[in-house]
C-alpha cells in the first residue's frame, strides 16, 4: 500500500509540475515574441473573433479573455498530461533499477 501512494504521489507531482511549466512557457512566449509576431494571443483571438462572428471586439474584451482563458486551460490539461507520462516512464525506470 505504501507504494501504491508514493507512485500515487509521484505521478501527481509529475502532472502538476508539467501543467505549471506548460503555462508558464505560454505565457512567456506570448510575452516574449508579442512584437516580432506582431501581437499577442489576445490581439489574434480579437481578430478570428471578428472575422468569424462579426463581433467588433476588441483585445481587452471580457469574451476575448474567456476564450484566452480555455486556450491556457487547454494548453495547461495537455501540458498536466505531458508530464504526468514523463513521470510514469520515470518511475517505472527507477522502479526497475531498484527491483532486488
Amino acid at each position: 500500500m505504501d507504494d501504491h501512494r508514493r507512485a500515487k504521489k509521484f505521478l501527481l507531482g509529475g502532472a502538476i509540475v508539467g501543467g505549471i511549466m506548460s503555462l508558464s512557457i505560454s505565457l512567456m512566449m506570448d510575452m516574449l515574441f508579442a512584437d516580432s509576431l506582431q501581437g499577442t494571443w489576445r490581439d489574434a483571438i480579437a481578430k478570428d473573433v471578428n472575422t468569424i462572428f462579426s463581433l467588433g471586439v476588441s483585445s481587452k474584451s471580457i469574451l476575448v479573455t474567456l476564450i484566452f482563458m480555455v486556450v491556457l486551460a487547454i494548453l495547461t490539461a495537455f501540458g498536466a498530461f505531458m508530464g504526468y507520462i514523463f513521470s510514469f516512464f520515470l518511475y517505472k525506470f527507477f522502479g526497475l533499477l531498484t527491483r532486488r
